[in-house]
């Protein structure tokens, strides 16, 4: 089965161990939005900025894991900020 992992390091830079982990199988992918709804304003605006639109970018989450999976990609989000980093991969 697979999962998806997402991955947030501080600092803008993805090296070494994240700051933040979290894997979650594909078949939950739908509930993704909801969850990051949970997620706190100020929480967001400090690892992502006052910019980040995640309506935009987990709006088709549940399409990109399945066109991912279907076609053997690893990595299907990489965004980058000054504050942070966010990769998010699906692994089988």
């Amino acid at each position: 089965m697979a999962e998806i992992k997402v991955l947030v390091w501080k600092g803008g830079e993805a090296a070494g161990e994240p700051d933040v982990e979290v894997k979650v199988p594909a078949s939950l992918a739908k509930w993704v939005p909801r969850m990051m709804a949970l997620v706190p304003r100020k929480t967001k605006v400090e690892l992502w900025g006052e910019q980040a639109d995640f309506a935009t970018i987990f709006g088709n989450l549940e399409q990109m894991i399945n066109e991912a999976v279907a076609g053997g990609s690893k990595e299907i989000a990489d965004i980058k900020t000054k504050e942070s980093h966010l990769k998010i991969l699906v692994e089988r």
